[in-house]
Protein backbone atom coordinates (compact mmCIF):
# COMPACT_ATOMS: atom_id res chain seq x y z
CA UNK A 1 0.00 0.00 0.00
CA UNK A 2 1.38 3.51 -1.04
CA UNK A 3 1.64 6.29 1.54
CA UNK A 4 1.28 10.04 0.65
CA UNK A 5 2.19 12.72 2.94
CA UNK A 6 -1.14 15.10 3.09
CA UNK A 7 -0.17 19.01 3.17
CA UNK A 8 -1.20 20.61 6.31
CA UNK A 9 -0.83 24.25 7.01
CA UNK A 10 -1.02 25.16 11.12
CA UNK A 11 -0.59 28.73 10.22
CA UNK A 12 -3.32 29.17 8.18
CA UNK A 13 -7.70 28.88 8.98
CA UNK A 14 -9.20 25.94 7.07
CA UNK A 15 -11.89 28.21 4.81
CA UNK A 16 -15.05 26.61 5.62
CA UNK A 17 -17.78 29.19 3.75
CA UNK A 18 -17.30 29.62 0.10
CA UNK A 19 -13.48 29.07 0.19
CA UNK A 20 -12.87 32.54 1.33
CA UNK A 21 -14.21 32.23 5.40
CA UNK A 22 -12.95 30.30 8.08
CA UNK A 23 -15.97 30.26 10.97
CA UNK A 24 -14.01 31.93 13.22
CA UNK A 25 -14.54 35.45 10.46
CA UNK A 26 -18.47 34.08 9.93
CA UNK A 27 -19.09 33.87 13.76
CA UNK A 28 -17.63 37.42 13.86
CA UNK A 29 -19.69 39.03 10.96
CA UNK A 30 -22.81 37.29 12.09
CA UNK A 31 -21.62 39.31 15.43
CA UNK A 32 -21.53 42.38 13.82
CA UNK A 33 -24.69 42.62 11.75
CA UNK A 34 -26.56 41.59 14.65
CA UNK A 35 -25.85 44.50 16.64
CA UNK A 36 -27.91 46.19 14.22
CA UNK A 37 -31.34 44.71 16.36
CA UNK A 38 -29.99 48.12 18.56
CA UNK A 39 -32.29 49.96 16.30
CA UNK A 40 -35.08 49.00 17.48
CA UNK A 41 -34.06 50.22 20.89
CA UNK A 42 -36.23 54.03 21.39
CA UNK A 43 -33.42 56.38 22.23
CA UNK A 44 -31.43 59.08 20.03
CA UNK A 45 -30.85 57.29 16.61
CA UNK A 46 -26.88 59.03 16.81
CA UNK A 47 -26.48 57.48 20.25
CA UNK A 48 -27.57 54.24 18.44
CA UNK A 49 -25.81 54.90 15.25
CA UNK A 50 -22.37 55.49 17.28
CA UNK A 51 -22.72 52.25 19.36
CA UNK A 52 -23.51 49.98 16.24
CA UNK A 53 -20.85 51.55 14.20
CA UNK A 54 -18.24 50.89 16.93
CA UNK A 55 -19.40 47.22 17.48
CA UNK A 56 -19.29 46.70 13.99
CA UNK A 57 -16.09 47.84 13.69
CA UNK A 58 -14.59 46.08 16.61
CA UNK A 59 -16.12 43.12 15.02
CA UNK A 60 -14.84 43.68 11.45
CA UNK A 61 -11.12 44.11 12.89
CA UNK A 62 -11.91 40.90 14.75
CA UNK A 63 -12.58 39.11 11.48
CA UNK A 64 -10.34 40.33 9.28
CA UNK A 65 -7.09 42.84 10.66
CA UNK A 66 -4.07 40.70 11.65
CA UNK A 67 -1.20 42.57 13.54
CA UNK A 68 1.80 40.64 12.19
CA UNK A 69 1.10 36.66 11.72
CA UNK A 70 -1.72 36.73 14.69
CA UNK A 71 -5.19 37.71 14.26
CA UNK A 72 -6.61 40.96 15.84
CA UNK A 73 -9.46 38.98 18.21
CA UNK A 74 -6.19 37.26 20.12
CA UNK A 75 -3.98 40.50 19.69
CA UNK A 76 -7.10 42.12 21.31
CA UNK A 77 -7.32 39.24 24.11
CA UNK A 78 -3.59 38.95 24.72
CA UNK A 79 -3.61 43.02 25.72
CA UNK A 80 -6.65 42.78 27.86
CA UNK A 81 -4.69 39.97 29.75
CA UNK A 82 -1.32 41.70 30.13
CA UNK A 83 -3.11 45.03 31.65
CA UNK A 84 -5.14 43.24 34.24
CA UNK A 85 -2.61 41.12 35.41
CA UNK A 86 -0.72 41.22 38.24
CA UNK A 87 2.83 42.59 37.34
CA UNK A 88 5.49 41.45 40.15
CA UNK A 89 8.69 42.84 39.16
CA UNK A 90 11.29 42.24 42.14
CA UNK A 91 14.82 43.98 41.78
CA UNK A 92 17.62 41.57 42.64
CA UNK A 93 21.29 42.58 42.47
CA UNK A 94 23.68 41.12 40.30
CA UNK A 95 27.11 41.16 39.04
CA UNK A 96 30.61 42.09 40.67
CA UNK A 97 29.19 43.30 44.02
CA UNK A 98 26.77 40.49 44.54
CA UNK A 99 27.30 38.77 47.75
Amino acid sequence: MRVFKVPFDMKREEKIFGGYLSLRQVIYLMLATSSLALFAIPISKLIILFIVLAISIFFLLCSFFKIGEQNFDKFFFYAIKYLFRKKDFVYRRCGKWQQ
